[in-house]
């Protein structure tokens, strides 16, 4: 294949790295040719059995053409989605996982499936390609990290890849067009006012704002007709769901209409059972007269990619850095074209969460340090910074009424017992925000004494630590209050569980020394046990790992992080020991307190000895091996199982795990063999216990506790002619069978 320059290089470090290494991860931006480098490493490996594994089919069917294309045989390759391989056991031995999007990976159910996979081909290489590696709404985990200990054949930024000019420099207009509903709203409250002055003032602003709206004139069709400049062109509309995406389908053609009149629309999405169809009639639509829409919920999001796109339009608002991204990736990739796709962001994504400073710094490095000629401008059409203006100055006349927001900040204090934190609303008014500001201006020595005098008169928290605190405290005192005792871990409700985290972060804090005598006064009045001071944090956390393990006898997974705070916490630190022993910078003593406790340095051996326990205690119940079908505690341990004992059949399961085997005495064998060799021994026993009872053999029409005694000693016979019994089984026979003359 003829790679880029940049996936040459990515392709050459990669195969050095599998050299020395099992686990390879290329993490660059969409549109860089992720899937060239996957093609590469298969086509360089005809003989060699390869899974690839990713979130979509349309990827597989990507991945297929550009092989095709490029004459590479996927003879010796399987493609399996990560939903189906959470559902279903794949037989192959393979020599390369390959994990595409791997940050998806993370999932609990998907997670799962993945780690079976890797189990049951422990000697495979694994490579996985991801954009976005840090899952941001998941503790910002790192895939990367996680699955791949850090080994990188590649770990390009976006604003690296548009710096050097591999991605073209997006053109990114955002447009707020839910403007009218926010005026309508703040004309509501003002109506709903009891303050007169205050009603009065705002209706005339509102009035005033209403006109310069209309003078705005920034319709939608009209910022299409400027910005798209192939009026035949496509674009990808990514809807938030399928209702949106009907209405937007129907909808549609008032808003390009000074644009094109002849529009091609195409639909994909999950319920949808022409969606393949209507992807490949999108992409092989080459109509020099229409303008071609894909309207899309969640099924393009990642690893589709198209040459001829113009650009994405945002109807779907995302908090998630990875969507926004993977929205906006759908419009780039390599190309030796000089077309600058347009991004359309109708919801405002630009300003939600941190995208926008995420995005402008992105932009700004590639335009200030990167190979762009002074021609080249970043440029952000942005049509609402006038009207938000607008909305701002209505707001702020709401909140320069001090005496109207004092009192309701009274109310909401009497009504949730506790002061707003600074994005709480009350009555329609940023009341959090006005706290902010009444610090401020305290800061700057610019807030009236009368009106610092008020504030002082309901327990104002001047410090925004101190507010936090406050709250947390008072929770805590009043659930003490109402239990008679302080609180245990068990005590809290689930949705207040982060207060146990709280609790242990004030302890923490006691004991090296950093908590004021004033709060760790507060805390021990109520019967909380601070500890000793001196005790540092490793101490703590160390602690707090022997308590879990010595409750749960295992140590703490995601699954149990996932449901507690505080645990995430213990979770994340024993990453981070996990990490300071990659790069070589633990202190001895602490490692060998570690090795006494039996932590798992290695995450695949806590995932496994937590799935043999869970195995382990399946046996000692039923006295049975699991069918492949079975789960428990959310755990594959049937299909885990058949794992272990293909890879003891191959003599590559290690010897401290077979120890374990072993020592729990939990065979291994197939469950048939088990069930073969369990009800042997069932005829056996009873066959003897029938001797003794009586003195003789059973007579052929004779049951006894139903089971046909002489037909089965019988076949037992005839299967010891044929070899099918086993030396033990035979030495047992022969104890039934006094009566026939025994030939060895």
């Amino acid at each position: 294949m003829l790679l880029h320059k940049h996936n040459s290089e990515t392709y050459a470090n990669m195969v050095s790295l599998f050299a020395s290494n099992q686990r390879v991860a290329a993490v660059q931006p969409t549109g860089t040719g992720k899937s060239y480098l996957i093609l590469q490493l298969i086509g360089d490996n005809p003989d060699k059995a390869f899974v690839v594994c990713s979130p979509s089919t349309y990827i597989f069917e990507q991945l297929r053409q550009i092989a095709d294309e490029n004459g590479i045989s996927l003879e010796n390759t399987e493609f399996v989605t990560y939903t189906k391989l959470a559902q279903t056991e794949l037989i192959t031995e393979f020599d390369y996982i390959v994990l595409d999007e791997f940050h998806r990976c993370g999932a609990d159910e998907w997670g799962r499936g993945v780690q079976e996979l890797l189990e049951a081909n422990p000697e495979a290489k694994v490579f996985g390609t991801s954009a976005t590696p840090i899952r941001y709404l998941d503790s910002g985990r790192n895939m990367a990290d996680e699955l791949f200990d850090g080994v990188y054949a590649v770990n390009m930024s976006l604003a690296e890849a548009i710096r050097h000019k591999i991605l073209p420099l997006p053109i990114y207009v955002t447009s707020w067009y839910s403007f009218r509903g926010d005026i309508e709203q703040l004309e509501i409250k003002a109506e709903q006012s009891d303050n007169p002055r205050l009603k009065n003032a705002l209706l005339g602003k509102i009035r005033k704002a209403k006109s310069m709206i209309a003078e705005l004139d920034v319709g939608i069709d009209k910022i299409f007709e400027k910005h798209i400049p192939d009026k035949a062109g496509k674009f990808i509309v990514f809807c938030p769901n399928v209702e949106s995406l009907q209405r937007m389908v129907s909808e549609c053609d008032s808003w390009f209409n000074k644009v094109n009149h002849d529009i091609h629309k195409y639909t994909v999405y999950a319920q949808n059972s022409a969606s393949d169809k209507q992807f490949e009639d999108f992409r092989n639509d080459k109509d020099a007269a229409a303008l071609k829409l894909l309207f899309c919920i969640d099924m393009l999001n990642e690893g589709v990619h198209f040459d001829d796109i113009d650009g994405v339009i945002m109807l779907r608002a995302t908090q998630s850095a990875n969507v926004f991204y993977q929205q906006l990736g759908r419009a780039l990739a390599c190309s030796e074209s000089n077309k600058h796709p347009v991004i359309f962001d109708i919801v405002n994504n630009f300003e939600s969460g941190d995208t926008a400073q995420q995005y402008a710094g992105i932009m700004e490095i590639a335009r200030s340090e990167g190979e762009y000629d002074d021609e080249i401008e970043f440029e952000l059409y942005d049509y609402v910074r006038d009207i938000r203006e607008i909305l701002n100055k209505l707001n702020d006349t709401f909140a320069n009424s001090w005496d109207f927001n004092f009192e309701l900040l009274k109310e909401y204090v009497e009504k949730h017992e506790e002061f707003p934190h600074k994005n709480d609303s009350y009555e329609g008014v940023s009341i959090g925000k006005w706290c902010i500001y009444q610090r401020v201006l305290n800061n700057q020595g610019k807030l009236p004494k009368s009106q610092a005098d008020k504030l002082n008169g309901i327990g104002f928290p001047w410090s925004l630590n101190e507010e936090s605190w406050l709250a947390a405290y008072n929770k805590v005192a009043r659930l003490a209050d109402k239990l008679g005792h302080f609180p245990k871990k068990g005590d809290f409700p689930n949705e207040e569980l982060n207060l146990y985290g709280w609790i242990n972060t004030q302890k923490l804090k006691y004991r090296s020394g950093t908590l004021e005598s004033e709060k760790a006064e507060m805390l021990t009045a109520l019967g909380c046990d601070l500890g000793q001071i001196g005790v540092s944090g490793w101490e703590f956390r160390y602690q707090q790992l022997c308590d879990f393990v010595d409750e749960h006898q295992c140590f703490p997974d995601y699954s149990d992080a996932s449901k507690d705070a505080e645990i995430m916490v213990l979770y994340t630190w024993m990453n981070s020991q996990r990490t300071k022993l990659f790069r070589g910078n633990i202190e001895a003593d602490r490692k060998a307190l570690l090795d006494k406790l039996g932590f798992p340095w290695d995450k695949r051996d806590e995932q496994w000895n937590r799935t043999f326990d869970l195995l382990k205690k399946y046996y000692t119940e039923r006295g049975l091996l699991p069918e492949t079908s079975v789960t428990v505690d959310g755990v594959r341990i049937g299909v885990w199982y058949r794992a272990q004992f293909q890879l003891y059949q191959k003599g590559l399961l290690q010897q401290d795990r077979l120890d374990r085997f072993t020592s729990a005495k939990v065979p291994l064998t197939s469950p048939r063999s088990a069930r073969k060799n369990g009800t042997w021994v069932k005829y056996y026993d009873s066959y003897m216990e029938y001797l003794t009872r009586y003195g003789h053999h059973p007579n052929s029409t004779e049951r006894y506790k139903n089971l046909e005694l002489r037909k089965w000693r019988s076949r037992q016979l005839k299967y010891k002619e044929l070899g099918k019994l086993s030396e033990e089984q035979v030495e047992q026979l022969k104890n039934i069978c006094s009566d026939v003359a025994w030939a060895d």
